[in-house]
């Protein structure tokens, strides 16, 4: 379910989890289900964040070769 959530959606859903939880609003029949949950959300948004670091870096390791070779 994750991979089809944009990170948005992901940070939505475990602020709404994490709300609950700091207002003791999970039933705890639900506690250990949410958790999980929130836990693979977080897994998930690190991912998309090492992506997106790694991406960026090249893109600008790119533009500064490409300004160093104009130089």
């Amino acid at each position: 379910m994750t991979d089809e959530m944009t990170y948005e959606d992901k940070e939505k859903r475990l602020d709404e989890i994490l709300d609950r939880l700091d207002k003791s609003e999970t039933p705890m029949d639900q506690l250990a289900a949410e958790a999980k949950e929130a836990s693979g959300l977080i897994m998930s948004m690190q991912a998309t964040l090492r992506a997106t670091k790694a991406e960026l870096t090249k893109v600008f390791a790119e533009m500064d070769a490409q300004n160093e070779a104009q130089t």
